[in-house]
């Protein structure tokens, strides 16, 4: 009766040692990452100088505005987004001085630097209704494109804000400070006076919080000989919505590792139906997890949820050696004291079940917060 007994112990120990040791690595994880030796990164030929929204032009300026009525078809596992709207550029007589002089066409002036497949793009020149006082050139531009994402969040995913930028950059070189005529600057209107969202710009299961605008100076070429170009990027900042968020994401894991926490409320001389709830909720598990990847793309860190669902594989991994650890300790023939022993499995039971409460709550606090 004694080896049994301290056999039957000892698994449970190693149940509670298993949730335990999944608790520390996920908390540990952080500051194990930040030791690391950073990745090197290959050189660019490209730089980029981020300059405040209000800052004033260092040349002579184009007028840039940006109206969005549509965004659609967003992906963040391929990092692209599509959206329909117009662009208008407006310049005054010095500008145009050094299109003339230079044979630059209207439709060479800008080009959209993150527009990915532009075989299936559309673009369609018009008259522009908004002209702006004291410029006396303007272009005017109906387009449809797809970009591309260049930063994904995923850290606190699938909570996290997504921010899709659709970027507008002088083309032509002698525009930009590499010739001896003077550096030409894309500069955007206040987003309080010229709004950039329009009335289908918000997405289902996204809420639209915010748009703005970005400058920025990019340096093309060699280390010796760069070439500055002026961008300006419009930013639609998404929130995701927390109801649609936590039916698909988190309510069907709830309900799964919920089953799994009551395992060992069953009673443990039914050994054989509770050993095979964990495996089951296991594959579940598994699935749910991979479908939540697939929206996104790959990362070298774990987000929020990849973390829980680490932890909640621990879980069933624990509460499978638990109830076989029950289940063996009954079923031998030489147990003569069944009910002592069926109360010591009782007792482990609920022992396991306060310890997975605890690790989730420790996990997910360290996860979010870590």
């Amino acid at each position: 009766m004694q080896p049994q007994k301290s056999r039957f112990s000892w698994m449970q120990w190693i149940a509670i040692g298993l949730i335990g040791v999944g608790v520390s690595l996920l908390m540990a994880i952080y500051p194990l990452l930040s030791q690391a030796s950073p990745t090197p990164i290959a050189p660019s030929f490209s730089e980029i100088k981020q300059i405040a929204p209000d800052a004033k032009p260092l040349g002579q300026a184009i007028r840039v505005g940006l109206r969005i009525k549509n965004i659609y078809d967003l992906k963040l596992s391929t990092q692209s987004f599509m959206a329909d709207g117009w662009y208008d550029l407006s310049w005054g007589d010095e500008v145009q001085t050094i299109l003339d002089k230079f044979q630059i066409e209207p439709s060479r002036i800008v080009e959209f630097p993150n527009e990915i497949d532009p075989g299936n793009s559309f673009s369609q020149v018009l008259v522009n209704p908004f002209p702006v006082a004291g410029l006396t050139h303007s272009y005017y531009v109906k387009f449809s494109k797809k970009f591309f994402i260049d930063k994904i969040s995923q850290e606190n995913a699938p909570f996290d804000r997504q921010e899709l930028p659709i970027s507008i950059e002088i083309q032509s070189s002698p525009l930009s400070g590499s010739q001896s005529t003077s550096f030409i600057e894309l500069l955007p209107p206040p987003i309080k006076q010229f709004p950039i969202a329009g009335e289908f710009a918000s997405m289902i299961g996204f809420r639209l919080t915010n748009t703005s605008w970005s400058r920025q100076i990019v340096y093309y070429g060699g280390v010796r000989n760069k070439s500055p170009y002026s961008r300006a990027t419009a930013i639609f900042t998404f929130s995701p919505q927390l109801l649609t968020v936590f039916l698909k994401w988190i309510l069907p894991m709830i309900v799964v590792m919920t089953i799994v926490v009551l395992v060992p409320s069953i009673d443990a001389i039914l050994g054989d139906s509770r050993m095979a709830i964990a495996p089951a909720a296991l594959l579940t598990l598994v699935i749910l997890h991979d479908n939540y990847r697939s929206g996104f793309p790959p990362s070298p860190y774990l987000s929020f949820l990849d973390k829980i669902y680490a932890y909640n594989y621990l879980v069933c991994l624990a509460i499978f050696v638990v109830t076989l650890a029950g289940s063996n300790a009954l079923c031998r023939p030489s147990n003569k004291d069944k009910d002592a022993c069926l109360l010591r499995a009782n007792r482990w039971d609920a022992i396991t079940q306060k310890s997975i409460i605890m690790g989730f709550l420790i996990v997910a606090f360290v996860s979010w917060y870590g």
